[in-house]
């Protein structure tokens, strides 16, 4: 497992604070995420994030951030998860990403790249690259 890229720091908000992801195209949106949380590892034999730097790539996609203690049910915590794991669902519908849980004692839960991800990274245009995955 390679350690966390820092999300959102280089490269200007896709989408207007949570109200924006929110609105969002749910098929762009997925495709925008999984450049951000993949695209640093591209080359990589195994491209694997844990869950948690998926929701921070969310945020960073929309221009704000999650609080540190991530507990309970608040905003914007809370519609950042729901748009996350509505991501993880459609790139897996894709074939290009599954859920991975692993461990014995405390659980890891990572997104892990399959065979079909590194095409739509590579793409010229990640969105039609995705919505062709998705026929």
């Amino acid at each position: 497992m390679t350690s966390p890229v820092p999300f959102g720091a280089p490269s200007p908000a896709l989408f207007s604070g949570p109200e924006g992801v929110w609105n969002a195209d749910p098929v762009e949106l997925a495709a925008r995420l999984f450049v951000a949380v993949f695209q640093p590892q591209a080359s990589a034999p195994l491209p694997q994030r844990e869950v948690s730097d998926i929701y921070d790539a969310l945020a960073a996609l929309g221009g704000y951030t999650l609080p540190a203690q991530r507990v309970g049910n608040t905003q914007p915590l809370a519609l950042t998860v729901q748009l996350a794991q509505e991501a993880i669902l459609t790139w897996e519908r894709a074939t290009i990403a599954t859920r991975l849980s692993a461990g014995a004692g405390p659980v890891s839960h990572t997104v892990t790249v399959l065979r079909f991800g590194p095409g739509v990274l590579q793409a010229p245009d990640p969105v039609a690259a995705l919505r062709e995955r998705l026929g």
